[in-house]
């Protein structure tokens, strides 16, 4: 891997803070436009793509799929559904390797990196985002949905690292040190950030 593909998987990595949950091989994917398959949990969500200020295709109701030329550029996600808070994502362009899963939550970005591929200015494949009640009615409620999406960060850190061993070799042990390294901090702060969100949360008892 040259210097400047690593430099550029170490800016993507420190623009995010969530793993993916999904470990599979990426495909490239030729040409000028692509697709990204949006997934709201729960289901039935609307949201809008936008891309410099400007809308650039809807997904309603999610899951769906949405076309979008490529570019450098981030779109921002915005997934409204009644009785839960507008999520408004930010999707990373990656230069250096195609995204194969994500999950998002509540501003937290997850990106999956398969450093075989070289695909350019690439969005991720597929993008799934948990969406949060407006209120919980206890804090037993508000506490276990979150532990929900610690589990699943947890669980795709894990998957992430051991992808890279299975795919690491003698030749490019160092290198698959520092994306682990890196998938483990970006671990940490996503855990450290969902604490925070889980005490901001609003708890309205029935």
């Amino acid at each position: 891997m040259s210097v400047g593909r690593m430099a550029a998987v170490g800016r993507l990595m420190m623009s995010v803070a969530l793993l993916a949950t999904t470990a599979a091989c990426a495909t490239v994917v030729g040409g000028t436009t692509q697709e990204v398959y949006v997934d709201t949990e729960p289901k039935g969500a609307t949201c809008a793509v936008n891309r410099q200020g400007a809308t650039v295709g809807f997904i309603k109701p999610t899951p769906g799929k949405v076309g979008l030329s490529r570019s450098k550029e981030t779109v921002i996600l915005a997934c409204t559904l009644d009785g839960y808070e507008q999520s408004n994502e930010v999707l990373v362009a990656s230069f250096t390797g195609a995204t194969v899963g994500n999950i998002l939550l509540g501003g937290l970005v997850g990106v999956a990196i398969d450093a075989a591929s070289g695909a350019n200015n690439k969005y991720p494949e597929r993008v799934m985002v948990i969406l949060t009640p407006a209120s919980f009615p206890s804090d037993e409620a508000r506490d276990a949905h979150y532990a929900g999406i610690r589990q699943r960060i947890e669980s795709g850190a894990k998957a992430e690292i051991d992808l890279i061993n299975t795919r690491c070799s003698s030749t490019n042990r160092e290198l698959c040190t520092i994306e682990a390294k890196q998938i483990s901090d970006a671990r940490e702060k996503a855990l450290a950030d969902l604490d925070k969100r889980r005490l901001a949360a609003r708890v309205v008892p029935g």
